[in-house]
């Protein structure tokens, strides 16, 4: 065919493979010039990525003033677009303008793909046996394509699938590369690298302007710089208080990042070199890595390496590590593309880098002005959430807190300051301080609500807050409830629906002077548990506010028989902590187990940080503790697991211990609150040379305890967490 030497020295991308490349150019040159489309591609299934979904992606397009514009890939399934319903129908589609308009009013930034007037005409690529993708050719301004143009598109398609279908059989790969190839025209032309270039700097600009994180930031360098410029892994350092920071990386061996992670600035090597030096490194082989580095004590291996400054506001601010099976180093034209991408990676990691920053000192900001930790009651079992919004770096004005009353009940505040700021977050620590002071006054729900709207009022602030107070007789069970409009509360009754608590919500607080609230009472059945939460919870944007409450509702229905740490989890996300949210989200559940006789025994030990002698008394007051409950035949087990998980818990944690004991009629509770929020780490949820020391430590400590309980987790809590376990009274007999 003729061209494979002309694709590989033209574009960035190497490790084509030939047969597959030969069939595609060969038709793509002659379609193109059959036709005089504005843009010829051909679209191939991607290599799976771990994902259900297959998708289709660019695997070669003919070099056109356009053809830097192609869609990089869609999903294979995703009919909005003309190549994946052809490919997913077997038959063409041609789409006018008006069409391809209605699509970018459904996806804005295809608008970055197709900014002019355009028609598409898609038709698929596949045999009897097997699909393969599409082809899609774009006119700009659109024409009318004759029936006989069609049929000829159609025809050429069918014949490029039987070859490619040739080559599958023959063992090559049919899948598209990581990166599309760019073609001239004629075979043996050259000048269509600059298209390509073009083509990876509009996709780059697009993604590293979405990303948010920094981790975000190294997913879209390893995919539009280092794969398009044929490396397989890589990995990126800023320069921190004179050492490379590892940001990320992919591809490269964990021994190898530990080694670079914190690698001081003045010892000599090739990261630290091309920082400082400002200059690009590039070793073909790793002989001549060793021979410029005698004691380097990383990639050994024999892989080219680039290692490249990386530039941000003028100055060095650290070094790319990019690996490569490409011996002969890059072109000037490619080094200079190479270099000016990194150098939007550099701008987007600092800028990363001052948002998560100041993401923090919002968190942590936050999480002070939460409760450390809930009250340990016989009659009521307590936990609570709080996720801080995944959209901005300023603090919000949630909150939560559990209150001692004077006459011994307990009162339940949730609240929630408009806005995010650091405004909202100071009011909301002031409104916070203020309801604390009123409930422990001995003032009912509405007095307290009065009070705080009137010194909301004071504050000479524009911000309004809701919140809704819940006083608990804990001897009668009889709860007063008070809301400044805020949602009332949802109660799960035992055998019974969940109801909420009729009550008359007030304005909010703040609004004027004078305000006065309502209180009403209901009775809680022992077993009853009680959801207080901020609008957050029900993430509105995602469900909207009244599939938001009735899904609150199923999971409290659902999950009576739940631990209430599982059910909290539950109820906000579960295994989406993560997940984007555009509100602050807190949540405070509480079981009413009735008054102090109906239930069994609870004990609690402080244990001071790094009081690591104090897990010996601990195993005393056990074995006192234990058989005065009649629980003797779970001391060995009871003794083994405290002293794994409250160990575990002052080495790593760093902070003050909590530990609590609460007899049920089946089991032993035990909860060890501390004050990091990082769970602790289960040895068998480790990858090959993942753990460190004291992550195996840990992780070994945890496996025990996954062995012997009969139920463990670890949940958010406060201004940390609680690890808990659980041990059957029958499961375990006198040895």
């Amino acid at each position: 065919m003729g061209g494979e030497s002309t694709m590989r020295t033209n574009v960035p991308v190497i490790s084509r493979d030939a047969g597959r490349d030969a069939c595609l150019g060969s038709s793509l040159r002659l379609i193109h010039a059959q036709l005089r489309p504005s843009t010829t591609t051909a679209y191939l299934l991607a290599a799976p990525s771990g994902g259900d979904t297959a998708s289709l992606a660019a695997a070669m397009t003919v070099d056109s003033p356009l053809s830097f514009t192609i869609t990089p890939g869609m999903a294979a399934d995703d009919k909005r677009f003309s190549t994946a319903l052809a490919y997913s129908t077997g038959h063409p589609v041609t789409w006018g303008f008006e069409r391809i308009r209605m699509l970018i009013q459904d996806n804005p930034a295809m608008i970055q793909h197709v900014p002019y007037t355009m028609m598409a005409v898609s038709v698929p690529l596949r045999t009897h046996r097997r699909r393969l993708g599409a082809l899609t050719l774009r006119w700009a301004p659109p024409r009318d394509l004759a029936p006989e143009s069609l049929e000829f598109l159609v025809r050429e398609a069918d014949r490029l699938a039987i070859d490619l279908e040739r080559e599958a059989e023959q063992g090559a790969s049919v899948e598209a590369p990581s990166a599309p190839v760019f073609i001239p025209e004629t075979p043996g032309e050259d000048g269509c690298a600059s298209t390509a270039f073009l083509y990876w700097f509009q996709r780059l600009a697009t993604e590293i302007a979405a990303a948010k994180t920094q981790g975000d930031i190294v997913s879209t360098t390893q995919t539009q710089v280092v794969r398009p410029f044929g490396g397989h892994a890589m990995a990126l350092c800023l320069a921190d208080n004179g050492r490379l920071r590892l940001v990320g990386a992919a591809g490269l061996s964990k021994e190898d990042l530990r080694s670079v992670d914190g690698l001081l600035l003045t010892r000599g090597a090739p990261e630290t070199d091309a920082t400082l030096r400002i200059q690009p490194l590039f070793f073909a082989t790793g002989k001549e890595l060793r021979a410029a580095y005698p004691d380097l004590d990383r990639y050994d291996d024999d892989e080219a390496r680039f290692f490249l400054p990386l530039i941000a506001d003028g100055q060095a601010v650290g070094c790319c590590v990019l690996a490569s099976d490409r011996r002969r180093g890059l072109r000037d034209e490619e080094l200079a593309v190479l270099m000016s991408m990194l150098g939007q990676v550099g701008q987007a990691l600092q800028r990363a880098r001052a948002y998560e920053q100041e993401r923090g000192i919002a968190r942590s900001m936050q999480q002070g002005l939460l409760p450390r930790a809930l009250p340990h009651l016989k009659e009521i079992v307590s936990t609570a959430r709080y996720l801080t919004a995944t959209a901005g770096a300023e603090v919000g004005g949630d909150w939560y807190d559990v209150i001692g009353l004077p006459g011994g009940g307990i009162g339940l505040v949730i609240g929630d300051v408009e806005g995010h700021s650091l405004e909202a977050g100071g009011t909301m620590g002031q409104l916070r301080s203020g309801v604390r002071a009123y409930a422990t006054e001995g003032h009912d729900p509405a007095t307290v609500l009065e009070r705080s709207s009137r010194l909301l009022a004071e504050l000479d602030t524009d911000l309004f807050a809701t919140c809704c107070c819940l006083w608990l007789d804990l001897d009668t069970g009889t709860a007063t409830l008070a809301s400044a409009g805020h949602p009332a509360p949802m109660v799960s009754v035992p055998r019974e629906e969940v109801v909420t608590p009729q009550l008359q919500v007030g304005p909010p607080l703040g609004v004027g002077p004078g305000t006065v609230y309502d209180q009403t009472e209901t009775i809680l059945a022992p077993g009853s548990i009680v959801a207080l939460y901020t609008d957050g919870l029900l993430d509105p944007s995602r469900y909207g506010v009244d599939a938001g409450l009735k899904r609150l509702q199923r999971i409290l229905i659902d999950g009576r028989a739940q631990d209430l740490e599982v059910l909290a989890d539950r109820l906000a996300g579960g295994s989406r902590p993560e997940a984007r949210r555009g509100d602050d989200m807190a949540l405070l559940l509480v079981r009413y187990d009735g008054p102090q006789e109906a239930h069994g025994r609870v004990a609690r030990v402080l244990v001071h940080r790094h009081d690591l002698q104090h897990v010996r008394r601990l195993r005393q007051l056990l074995h006192k503790l234990l058989p005065d409950w009649g629980l003797g035949a779970l001391l060995d087990d009871l003794e083994l697991l405290i002293t794994e998980v409250v160990t575990n818990a002052l080495v790593h944690a760093d902070t003050e211990v909590d530990v609590r004991l609460r007899e049920y009629p089946d089991h032993v509770r035990v909860e060890v609150r501390d004050s990091d929020p990082r769970s602790p780490i289960l040895l068998a949820n480790l990858g090959p040379g993942e753990a460190g020391d004291a992550e195996a430590e840990s992780g070994r400590g945890m496996l025990i305890v996954d062995a012997l309980a009969s139920a463990w987790g670890s949940s958010p809590a406060g201004r940390g967490k609680t690890t808990w376990f659980e041990l059957g009274v029958e499961q375990r007999q006198p040895r």
